[in-house]
């Protein structure tokens, strides 16, 4: 497997202003299993002074603002008082992190909208409350705090990058029947079975081997992703208890119980919960059977770390649904604990709690036509993780656009002096000689960054069996089974394997600077340029 690291981005085509608006469409069902809706510039109500936005999906029934605003009653009152008038009243949601090291103010939090009880019937649609918010906050004479409004945004749906397709060379299934590869895909070179384009193979080799380092730290790789399924190179035979010590393997329970009870204070998951860290359920569509399109992502992501770097300890953590979508509050919430872990490490001198890496694939893109350096909730805790000297990678997306991918596109805006290196954004190349560019992967002077990201081979749950059958079945013999997983591996394309790829580069540069047991925040800023230099 590549990787290659872009100094120089200039030959990148810039961003194609007829792609502007354009966004593949997620179905209707995963739209409505996730209470989401798709901003369309045509229709989208917009204040006075505001520009017409670009298409992005997002839940209509939330937005996002940080926690002091909605603790305070006189702002909420405000904040209600603009909103009578549309007929809305918003009240605050989510605690997630009130048991957490973290000050409460700090963290984004869900506010949720309602319908007036002395309303007449009405669309519950942040995007017109917030665009009624900023009308009531411009002005000579404001009649609501500006700086609070420009702190608030809607809750993006976040997509997996193999899941968010729509291209001819679409990789999820997005588009046809159940059982289909797509409406278009079926004769493509990357599309190849049932609703995705991964397919069960066997892997000969024996699990790469990790060598002892007694008293020797590792690098700890982040993986916000699915969550984990069973496997034998991490010594998980089934799903009744977590990866045991040693095995390259964590989970972290304390964010995912603030997560689930993030979740369940919101009150609007019309899903599935994010119930701990097993990556479940195999199947979205029980009566079909077919496997879910990200059903073992976040396994086959820790299996690609191991491969390149058997020194490093993956760190799972579960943000996505097994059909490839994350709430923005969620992955937000993981983010900020991740970084109150490392804060707290550094300046209590605990290397055991400390993170070196975060591994992102998955992503949005944003609405504003103008895009701005760390702006909104996503680019002020990037800015925070990079200021720690965490190192942050993220995938390109998968969309063949030049349209740029928030977290990745964040990698060419600069955050300033004395932090670590900027997200390193992801593209996926070709496993070929020449380490072409893979057709469906984005690209543009953002895209800081390539790696090998189709025909990846790597680990998946071995439990993960769907009713697809093989073709011909005769005592004795069967023709190819597409979705029976048990032997464990499977091969898989899309920017979201090149991402971690390019992470566990970077952990085994770490790995090799020396000892990692000094965890001040000088120390893992100049530990974090001297491994991405190394490269």
């Amino acid at each position: 497997m590549v990787v290659k690291f872009v100094r120089e981005t200039a030959e990148a085509p810039a961003e194609d202003a007829s792609t502007l608006n354009e966004l593949p469409t997620p179905p209707r069902q995963v739209l409505d299993r996730h209470g989401a809706r798709v901003l369309d510039p045509a229709t989208a109500v917009v204040a006075p002074g505001q520009p017409v936005p670009r298409t992005t999906v997002y839940r209509p029934g939330t937005f996002l603002l940080r926690t002091r605003y909605l603790r305070d009653q006189a702002t909420m009152e405000a904040i209600n008082g603009v909103l009578a008038r549309i007929g809305l009243h918003a009240t605050p949601g989510d605690r997630g992190g009130d048991a957490r090291t973290r000050q409460l103010d700090d963290l984004p939090a869900r506010a949720l909208l309602h319908v007036r009880e002395d309303a007449e019937p009405v669309v519950v649609d942040c995007w017109k409350a917030l665009q009624l918010l900023r009308a009531a906050a411009s002005g000579e004479k404001p009649e609501i705090d500006p700086e609070m409004v420009r702190e608030m945004s809607v809750e993006h749906l976040l997509f997996t990058s193999p899941v968010f397709g729509g291209v001819p060379w679409e990789t999820s299934g997005f588009g046809g029947t159940p059982w289909e590869t797509s409406g278009f895909g079926a004769g493509s070179s990357y599309g190849r079975t049932h609703g995705a384009n991964r397919i069960p193979v066997t892997l000969a080799a024996d699990p790469p081997y990790r060598g002892e380092q007694p008293g020797r730290r590792r690098p700890v790789v982040a993986v916000l992703d699915t969550g984990i399924g069973p496997h034998r190179w991490f010594g998980l035979a089934d799903r009744s208890g977590p990866p045991p010590a040693g095995s390259g393997l964590a989970v972290a329970p304390d964010i995912q119980d603030a997560i689930l009870q993030a979740e369940l204070a919101s009150g609007t998951v019309p899903t599935q919960l994010l119930d701990g860290y097993w990556d479940a359920p195999t199947t979205g569509q029980p009566l079909i059977g077919d496997i879910d399109t990200d059903t073992g992502h976040g396994l086959f992501i820790a299996g690609i770390i191991r491969q390149a770097c058997p020194e490093a300890d993956t760190l799972a953590i579960r943000v996505v649904h097994s059909d490839g979508v994350a709430y923005e509050g969620d992955v937000l919430l993981a983010l900020h604990l991740l970084a109150d872990r490392v804060r707290n490490a550094q300046a209590g001198n605990r290397p055991e709690d400390m993170v070196d890496v975060i591994s992102l694939s998955l992503g949005y893109y944003a609405e504003d036509p103008v895009d701005v350096a760390f702006t909104g909730q996503f680019g002020s805790i990037i800015a925070e993780l990079l200021g720690l000297g965490v190192l942050v990678v993220a995938a390109a997306g998968n969309d063949a656009t030049t349209r740029r991918f928030y977290p990745a596109a964040f990698a060419d805006q600069p955050l300033g002096d004395g932090c670590g290196p900027q997200v390193i954004s992801v593209g996926a190349l070709n496993p070929d000689v020449q380490a072409s560019k893979a057709l469906f992967s984005n690209e543009g002077p953002w895209v800081r960054c390539w790696a090998t990201g189709a025909g990846v081979v790597s680990t998946y749950p071995a439990d993960v069996r769907g009713t697809a059958a093989a073709d011909h079945e005769m005592p004795g013999r069967n023709s190819f089974d597409p979705d029976d997983y048990s032997a464990g591996f499977a091969v898989w394309d899309g920017t979201s394997f090149a991402a971690p790829l390019a992470a566990a580069e970077l952990a085994k540069a770490l790995a090799e600077s020396g000892d990692l047991a000094a965890v001040d925040r000088e120390t893992v800023v100049k530990r974090a340029w001297t491994a991405l230099g190394s490269l």
